[in-house]
């Protein structure tokens, strides 16, 4: 059972009950009766406790023989109030005994045993607008302060808000890292108190121990499980870590191709390393540095000389498994430059382990940061945000079995979350990208190997990419003949070659007037007069130029630019499968304004238009282009006509809210969350698993397009409602 279960279960048998016997000791005494009522009903901060209590127990987290509530302890002086802490967690189960002989006798030797023990002080509370800082500050902090060891936990549960605090070393922090602002150098005011953590975060019994207890660890012989786990998107921690590694990169002059193949390539043996030894448990991990090793005087020493020997053995066994991206070593081990950012690497990730992290969690952290630097304006290489991708993955619903195809793939966003999503039901092998870029494709190809099995197929073609490039029925590449595919007469080939077809088509290709497809000579033209959207586009030209006499007013007009929205949403279309659905991240002048009607009409001509979601201006940090996404399906040219006889209906939905800012930090724009507040208490709500709750329209608009297609035909339903 887990917190959020056992939660549940203490409400349903206690929600109605008003006198409630206790099941822990109570200072001195067992049984004691208390009231969980309120005199209106509702419940009281007792009913809060024994809630939290019953389901530490009962999810197995804490066991009932370590916990004492209502604990005293002496305060200041003889004349002073004792402490009296709301319940405790000590680490023997013979706390009670001692704790007796102290209030009995005023035994200082057991009073002395009970701090030496106690590992987890607790405090309730049953007021939403009560000031967390002041409750930490005068309260909690001071609880925490009466143990003597070096690590002690502290919880505050208000009103089922859930707040976890750590002493160690004598530093007051939150327990989960992503809260400190400032890292283990934060004060009161840096410690994130608006956001509670989540009940996933809740340490076990042996969690405690083992933060405790921990000793240093011999490096040579760690598996995964030694290694800490990612704990959220906006961990102070991971973040510096991956602010190091560019510090040095740039110190070095590394920020640069090479210097982003050898991080690439550094980052595929670590994820190798990990899943080799989660394969192998008896493998002991490679992926570490030795401060022996850190510390040499010349590249000749033996020490470094280890490391670089070890790293250069995990190199050979993951060549062959991940040769896409070891392929072409861009590491040379006799260039310092290579192994300071080497050292670098190792040494700020060897204590995190990928496998184990929440792949979302670890996709926003590591593939956001490192793209970032690397991606280029002028190719329009940006990141989609996490709560978007999210958003499209679960509306278009790519399933087992099917093949999925990204052709704008970027660092395979779409791809990476539709495979996270489904739970590794999608088989790698029938995922596909493709993009101009070789160090975006490696960044890609490093993405799909940390979530899927390192099958899938993701190739660079620089120039024109998927414009010209697609994929043919084996998986490899062919190229449009422009002679013969003119006007999206893409099948007819002069060679047995088939195009290949896919069942769903996830992208968020360039769009917008100053990234429009600009032919600057022949074969440009001939590339771009493939699709029949441009000659369509040339047409409206040339009726633009006709007078009331229908007598032409000069010689017959092309088009000059097309925005490559509107490309790639044909490119779409014509590598879908019949029956096959789509998700494409549009400009919204292209389902809006009047100059790209002829796009609007050749969609509806073609597809199904399922859903058009309008999204808020500057929902990507590099451009204010209002977006929308466009969610369609390719039926026959016999049921299309038959859903149009019907007048089929289209989903619309005004997306007011996605989750978070856009902020500039460092001349770095960032993806800050924003999130829902219940303005009666000013608190940040909460779901039932104790996350706070995102101030997004996403999350309901999943739930309202789902219910909507199962008014809607068959085929809306067994595509984006059913689950494979």
């Amino acid at each position: 059972m887990t917190f959020t279960e056992a939660k549940n279960d203490f409400d349903s048998k206690y929600a109605n009950v008003t006198e409630f016997t206790h099941f822990l000791s109570e200072h001195l005494s067992y049984g004691k009766v208390s009231n969980l009522k309120k005199k209106g009903g509702e419940p009281n901060e007792q009913y809060y406790k024994w809630q939290f209590l019953y389901s530490i127990i009962h999810s197995g987290l804490f066991a009932k023989d370590y916990i004492g509530t209502e604990i005293l302890f002496p305060k200041g002086n003889k004349s002073s109030a004792p402490l009296k802490i709301d319940a405790v967690v000590f680490d023997d189960k013979d706390w009670f005994e001692h704790y007796r002989k102290y209030h009995a006798n005023n035994d200082m030797d057991s009073l002395e045993w009970l701090r030496d023990h106690m590992i987890v002080a607790i405090e309730f509370k049953k007021e939403d607008s009560k000031n967390i800082s002041e409750v930490w500050d005068k309260q909690l902090k001071a609880y925490m302060k009466e143990s003597n060891n070096n690590f002690c936990l502290g919880i505050l549960y208000d009103t089922e808000r859930l707040y976890l605090f750590q002493k160690h070393h004598g530093k007051f922090l939150r327990f989960s890292d992503e809260y400190n602002t400032k890292g283990i150098d934060s004060k009161t005011k840096e410690l994130s108190l608006h956001l509670p953590d989540p009940y996933i975060n809740i340490p076990s019994f042996d969690d405690v121990l083992d933060i405790e207890n921990k000793k240093e660890v011999d490096l040579s012989k760690r598996t995964i499980f030694d290694l800490d786990v990612i704990s959220g998107v906006h961990s102070t921690q991971i973040n510096d870590v991956m602010s190091h590694v560019l510090r040095t990169m740039d110190k070095v002059g590394m920020t640069n191709q090479r210097g982003f193949e050898i991080l690439i390539q550094i980052l595929s043996l670590k994820i190798f390393d990990e899943k080799r030894n989660e394969k192998n448990p008896n493998r002991y991990l490679d992926f570490y540095i030795t401060t022996g090793e850190k510390n040499y005087k010349t590249l000749a020493d033996e020490n470094i000389q280890n490391f670089l020997n070890r790293i250069h053995q995990l190199r050979e066994d993951a060549s062959a498994e991940y040769f896409r991206i070891l392929e072409n070593n861009a590491f040379d081990d006799k260039n310092e430059n290579h192994i300071k950012v080497l050292i670098e690497v190792v040494t700020q990730f060897q204590n995190y382990s990928f496998v184990r992290s929440h792949k979302t969690d670890l996709y926003q952290l590591v593939f956001y940061k490192f793209a970032t630097p690397f991606a280029k304006d002028n190719n329009a290489q940006f990141v989609t945000p996490l709560p978007l991708i999210d958003f499209l993955v679960k509306i278009v619903n790519p399933r087992n079995t099917e093949t999925v195809i990204d052709p704008t793939v970027g660092i395979a966003d779409f791809l990476s979350v539709s495979y996270v999503n489904s739970k590794s039901k999608l088989d790698d092998g029938n995922i596909f990208g493709m993009d101009i870029d070789e160090q975006m494709v490696m960044l890609a190809t490093l993405n799909m190997l940390l979530n899927g099995d390192g099958n899938a197929t993701i190739e660079a073609k620089s120039g024109y990419g998927s414009l010209l490039s697609k994929f043919d029925h084996t998986g490899k590449i062919l190229e449009l003949v422009p002679t013969m595919n003119k006007d999206g007469n893409w099948d007819n080939r002069p060679d047995k070659n088939k195009l290949k077809k896919f069942d769903v088509v996830l992208t968020n290709p360039p769009f917008g007037e100053d990234r429009a497809f600009t032919p600057k000579d022949d074969k440009d033209r001939a590339v771009i007069e493939c699709y029949e959207l441009w000659n369509l586009y040339g047409k409206k030209g040339n009726e633009d130029n006709t007078d009331s006499n229908s007598k032409k007013k000069s010689a017959k007009k092309s088009a000059t630019k097309i925005d490559l929205g509107v490309v790639f949403l044909e490119n779409a279309y014509r590598i879908l499968k019949d029956g096959g659905r789509m998700g494409i991240v549009l400009s919204n002048s292209i389902a809006s304004i009047d100059s790209h009607k002829i796009a609007r009409q050749w969609l509806m001509d073609k597809m199904r238009i399922v859903a058009i979601f309008d999204l808020p201006a500057n929902v990507f940090a590099e451009t204010g282009v209002n977006t929308s996404i466009i969610v369609a399906y390719k039926p026959t040219a016999e049921e299309l006509k038959h859903l149009k006889s019907q007048n089929y209906q289209v989903f619309a939905k005004d997306i007011q809210k996605v989750g978070y800012d856009v902020k500039t930090s460092k001349r770095v724009k960032q993806f800050v969350p924003t999130y829902k507040i219940d303005y009666e208490t000013f608190e940040i709500q909460i779901d039932e698993n104790g996350n706070a709750m995102l101030d997004e329209d996403f999350t309901q608009t999943i739930v309202e397009f789902k219910a909507w297609c199962v008014s809607q035909e068959q085929a809306l339903q067994d595509m984006f409602v059913k689950v494979k």
